[in-house]
């Protein structure tokens, strides 16, 4: 931009910039929030994972089942989880010297936990744990934070929600993605996202925000 242009000119042009920035990202966020909403996708995803020999077919019966009618019950928690993966889409890269989807996704956490702090929701609030906080801090893993507080709702939602975004993401199962991992990111993925046994399967959910 020239140094010689009107500055009343030069500010609308700033404000068109971030007008366009601001509605890239309600775009994102919602089109995040749809993927993760969409059960027909959610059960293409436990489909593949039967194919790729990662979840036996018994197994993902009995998930499919599980997870009817708990997506609705968790929306707050996957409002929280389509921003991270919006995130993820605007801030397309994560590197040195600006990682700027790991910053934006700490101070969505630490903004949410301040907001629903002042609204004196104690429930909302603990979801943007110190947990969530320091797990959204780690690179790739981090847009996954959210499925910490979902896995205390559903774990079996939560399993296949995580296959569903990495598939989405990289074209390959979370459970893909912990098998190529390094040992240290391997172990924590595992314990964000525990495998579904059939007894867990069989529980049923115990009550949380929504």
């Amino acid at each position: 931009m020239s140094e010689d242009e009107p500055i009343p000119r030069r500010r609308s042009a700033e404000a068109g910039e971030r007008s366009g920035v601001r509605q890239r990202i309600e775009r994102s966020l919602a089109d995040a929030e749809s993927r993760l909403l969409d059960e027909e996708a959610l059960r293409a995803t436990l489909s593949r994972l039967v194919e790729d020999d990662a979840l036996p077919a018994h197994l993902a019966t009995q998930v499919r089942a599980s997870i009817d009618g708990q997506l609705d019950a968790s929306r707050y928690v996957l409002k929280h989880l389509g921003a991270h993966l919006a995130i993820g889409v605007v801030f397309a890269f994560d590197m040195f010297p600006l990682p700027l989807g790991t910053i934006a996704r700490v101070s969505w956490v630490a903004g949410s936990r301040v907001v629903e702090t002042l609204r004196r929701n104690r429930a909302r609030a603990k979801v943007h744990s110190v947990g969530v906080l320091v797990i959204a801090a780690v690179p790739w893993v981090g847009y996954a934070a959210y499925l910490l507080p979902l896995r205390r709702r559903s774990g079996e939602l939560a399993f296949v929600l995580a296959n569903h975004m990495w598939l989405e993401r990289t074209g390959r199962t979370y459970e893909r993605f912990l098998s190529d991992a390094p040992s240290p990111l391997r172990s924590l993925g595992r314990w964000l996202v525990p495998f579904p046994t059939a007894s867990e399967v069989d529980d049923t959910a115990s009550p949380g925000p929504c």
